[in-house]
């Protein structure tokens, strides 16, 4: 009779060789199916999963939120029961569980069990570790988990929750080794769900925060059962508390303020079609409607509602006539003036009414069905935010375009005169990922805004891009905030785009590297604090000069004058701007 429940046990592992046969071992049996989530694991769990009779989908690890989510998408069972390795069922448990199952009124979209902890070999009795409720068996499609809650995550219920009585039995930890490093990766993913939430620290939180976590864990919730044990868990959960407040004050600077109203959540168009596209073209038209054609031909015969979306920034070259006569089923949004990038891809993200919206620059050419790719993956992984492409220069070579968070020290080398002297170092490798192969499916942290792929959740949670950002470094700041949200960013090479690089921005060199520099150092004020960017502001700047010295002495003894006249004009504008935004180029 078991085996007619409606039910799916999930496991979520990584490296659980240990715990992993008896675990499965508790469930064999119960439901109609055992699904092994695998977050990388290097030892024998995959083998051990399959050998014992589970399904396993090995997922990078997201966040807890993220891996449940995606769990939920992969089975289909009515009911779904999620399980960590270290835990088991006992067989009162099972028979509960199958009693509840078959019993559930339709109003009821998930149980809560409580759990018995071992930590170091005793069962504990107080301190928050028993009963430890935990909400773990769901009905599948009444359930989701917020993303962006990563830590201690709870499902969101469309209907009532109640109550089981046997316990979940828990081997939490073998050593306080064991606990210190878990808690210290909990604390790490707290404190960034808590800054991207907006929380602060108020100057009392370090010692109240901390003491009340104390006297919650050890007496009120009765810790002091455990003796000694008890007192040294109450003790390193108030460390952790500390810890974690501390990280959100420095995370805090990091995250963007409410400033522009693009940062607010986006208020968009209501969700009527499979996929909007939105191309933001500036005084190219032939590489535009060459765009526009790539796309049509990309999207002919996908059976996709789509749409496309072009706002054009007041180019002087008749784009936005060109674009209306040839292609007639394409909405033009023209604009008054060019305030910029950031700014024209929010006319067109608020105008878009995909569930997946996409950003294209006019100078690329879609090849095969690179959009079609990007949206399947997203829908094939729920807690992917934003997808991107392989970006492959015209002769077909690889264009660099995965990148991590820049650190404070990137700032420094990146496109500056020291990477004109110093282009190999470790700092710039691990900036550009040079550790990881351009050809392989991967999480990054941020990739170049000449194709992304995002989910309308994701943008809608996150904001729009910063529209002080003239051009440059937009997606970046717009990455980090999809990322501090809970969301992941994935590079998906399958899927190709040719990009013609730089295609609006060279008609104006000289304004390119000031429009660069300037929005370089918005970003890093935002990223790493005001300190930061001042530092920065004025290192670039004492370049130009030193570039103004070197390129005046080269012109001054006859070297190719015309090519110094135009480097010392550029020099002196950048200076003249003072690398501000508003700043005269």
């Amino acid at each position: 009779m078991a085996e007619r429940l409606p039910l799916a046990t999930v496991v979520l592992t990584r490296d659980e060789e240990r715990h992993l046969p008896e675990c499965l071992g508790s469930v064999a049996g119960l439901g109609r199916r055992v699904l092994v989530l695998d977050s990388g694991s290097q030892d024998a769990t995959p083998q051990i999963a399959r050998h014992l009779g589970a399904e396993l989908v090995e997922r990078p690890f997201s966040g807890y939120a993220s891996q449940r989510n995606a769990a939920l998408a992969l089975v289909d069972a009515e009911w779904v029961l999620f399980l960590d390795a270290d835990e088991r069922l006992t067989a009162s448990l099972r028979a509960e569980i199958a009693a509840a199952i078959r019993a559930a009124p339709p109003e009821v979209a998930g149980y809560w069990i409580p759990r018995r902890n071992w930590i170091r070999g005793r069962e504990l009795r107080g301190g928050g570790w028993w009963p430890d409720h935990q909400l773990r068996l769901l009905r599948r499609a009444r359930a989701r988990y917020r993303p962006g809650r990563e830590v201690h995550e709870v499902a969101e219920l469309d209907g009532e929750s109640r109550r089981l009585s046997q316990p979940l039995l828990h081997l939490n930890y073998d050593t306080l080794g064991e606990f210190r490093h878990k808690q210290a990766s909990y604390t790490a993913l707290r404190a960034a769900g808590l800054a991207a939430s907006g929380a602060r620290p108020r100057a009392r939180s370090y010692l109240g925060q901390p003491a009340r976590e104390f006297a919650r864990r050890f007496v009120w919730l009765g810790g002091f059962r455990d003796g000694w044990l008890g007192l040294v868990l109450a003790l390193l959960m108030a460390w952790y508390e500390l810890r974690t407040w501390l990280l959100v004050r420095r995370l805090a600077g990091a995250l963007p303020t409410a400033e522009p109203a693009a940062l607010d959540r986006a208020v968009l168009a209501p969700a009527e079609l499979d996929l909007s596209l939105v191309v933001v073209s500036y005084n190219v038209r032939e590489l535009l409607l060459d765009c526009l054609a790539s796309i049509e031909a990309s999207l002919a015969g996908s059976g996709r509602r789509c749409e496309v979306i072009v706002v054009d920034n007041a180019s002087p070259d008749g784009s936005a006539a060109a674009v209306r006569r040839r292609f007639p089923e394409v909405r033009v949004v023209s604009r008054a003036a060019n305030a910029g990038f950031a700014a024209a891809s929010n006319d067109g993200i608020r105008a878009a009414r995909g569930r997946v919206i996409a950003l294209l620059n006019p100078d690329t050419t879609v090849v095969g069905d690179a959009l079609g790719t990007l949206a399947d993956f997203l829908a094939a992984n729920p807690g992917v935010g934003v997808a991107g492409p392989r970006l492959v220069y015209p002769n077909g070579a690889t264009q660099p375009s995965r990148r991590r968070f820049p650190t404070r020290l990137t700032g420094f080398l990146e496109s500056t005169i020291i990477q004109d002297y110093w282009h190999d170092n470790r700092i710039l490798r691990r900036y550009y990922l040079a550790d990881r192969d351009d050809a392989e499916t991967q999480e990054v942290d941020w990739l170049v805004g000449a194709c992304l792929v995002a989910r309308r959740e994701a943008i809608a949670q996150a904001g729009l891009f910063d529209e002080r950002f003239f051009m440059y470094s937009e997606e970046v700041d717009w990455c980090y905030r999809v990322r501090a949200t809970g969301w992941r960013i994935a590079y998906v090479p399958q899927a190709v785009i040719v990009h013609h690089e730089g295609a609006s921005s060279r008609q104006d060199l000289p304004a390119r590297r000031i429009v660069f520099d300037t929005s370089k150092v918005l970003l890093y004020e935002r990223l790493h604090g005001r300190a930061t960017a001042r530092a920065l502001r004025a290192f670039l700047l004492a370049s130009y000069a030193l570039r103004l010295g070197i390129e005046g002495g080269k012109g001054l003894v006859g070297h190719k004058r015309p090519l110094r006249r135009e480097r010392v004009r550029l020099y002196l504008a950048a200076l003249r701007s003072r690398l501000r935004p508003g700043g005269a180029p």
